[in-house]
């Protein structure tokens, strides 16, 4: 092999080159090491803060396949890489309802999803999935993590049972204080519940909500509460009343509301049985109020106590029934009675056949 012979100075200058080379090489090599520590230290930092966390986090491909776990997903679901996660999870296994899982979701919008969702052992668990995007902006892989709420839900369960015995409780108190009255006045025996029956079934016609509706009918049961203070004499009394008597009868809605106003219901129950017997006019008692004045409920209530009295037996006559009651109502109403209270009256008994229990 032939060639040019280099001068000691071309020489020379070619070994320079070649340090200058080798120099920049060992300084590219330093750079890149030092990249390299910096990256797995930033790793490493992560994953220290990540498996700090009490929480489980999941790394996990498209296919639902772990790729990377923290400290508290191995001990607290026995997760590893290679795995499944659909393997600790029932509800996730092929032949569920996958398309309303979080994590496909979260593949096919690309967007944050959320659930509720139960492991083998029985443990409920808050799973939330965020997308990880690719360079090119695809969602490549995802990253689930992970709350027990196991004790929350069983807490959430104590609770909901212990408001449903309160609930019992309290409607057995409303009940004993309407047997209370009944028991002092047995010729209206069932009146209040007949009359919180139609009264609720004139708030479902009306399209009152049921809570509203829950007021109407605890107020029905105890509307006559207030005659507790009234004597037997006169709410037994098999002859016409006289005015004086009618007059001690008047008082009962006040005395109701005496009794029931200290008690903080949900409802209005105390003004709607003040007023029970007020009129659009002003002719009613105790308060003389007028339209707008009185409250729905109360306005409800009135029209179903006066159907249901004047269907029924009193003491000082015998049941005029519910043709005439009915008649009655719809001639006086806008008057004495609220016109579309009247008007759901006559349609539940005329076109969908109520009845009293």
């Amino acid at each position: 092999m032939s060639g040019k012979r280099l001068t000691k100075a071309e020489l020379l200058q070619e070994m320079g080159e070649l340090r200058h080379r080798l120099t920049r090489l060992e300084e590219f090599q330093s750079w890149l090491s030092q990249i390299e520590e910096e990256l797995l230290s930033a790793q490493k930092e992560k994953a220290l803060l990540l498996d700090a966390m009490v929480e489980p986090i999941v790394y996990l491909a498209p296919d639902l396949q772990i790729l990377w776990t923290n400290r508290a997903a191995v001990d607290s679901l026995q997760l590893s890489p290679g795995q499944s996660l659909p393997h600790r999870f029932p509800e996730m296994e092929a032949g569920s309802n996958q398309v309303d899982l979080p994590a496909k979701a979260a593949l096919r919008s690309g967007s944050p999803q959320e659930r509720e969702i139960t492991s083998q052992d029985g443990r409920v668990w808050h799973l939330r999935v965020y997308p990880v995007r690719g360079v090119e902006g695809e969602v490549s892989s995802l990253l689930a993590a992970l709350l027990d709420i196991t004790a929350r839900k069983r807490a959430e369960a104590e609770l909901q049972e212990g408001l449903a015995k309160l609930k019992r409780a309290f409607e057995g108190v409303v009940q004993a204080m309407a047997m209370a009255m009944e028991m002092k006045d047995l010729y209206t025996s069932g009146h209040q519940q007949r009359v919180a029956q139609l009264a609720c079934a004139l708030a479902g016609e009306l399209g009152l909500p049921a809570e509203r509706i829950d007021g109407l009918r605890v107020a029905g049961l105890l509307h006559d509460l207030g005659k507790i203070a009234v004597a037997s004499e006169i709410l037994s009394k098999p002859g016409k009343i006289n005015e004086y008597e009618f007059a001690i009868i008047k008082a009962h809605p006040q005395i109701g509301y005496d009794i029931l106003k200290a008690i903080e219901f949900p409802w209005p129950v105390a003004q709607i049985i003040l007023q029970h017997h007020e009129r659009l006019d002003g002719s009613g008692y105790p308060g003389g109020l007028q339209g707008e004045e009185i409250l729905l409920e109360a306005k409800i209530l009135g029209v179903a106590d006066v159907v249901e009295a004047m269907s029924s037996h009193r003491p000082y006559r015998p049941a005029i029934g519910m043709d005439l009651a009915l008649e009655e109502v719809s001639q006086k109403k806008g008057v004495l009675y609220d016109r579309e209270v009247v008007e759901a009256c006559l349609q539940l008994f005329t076109a969908r056949g109520f009845t009293f229990d």
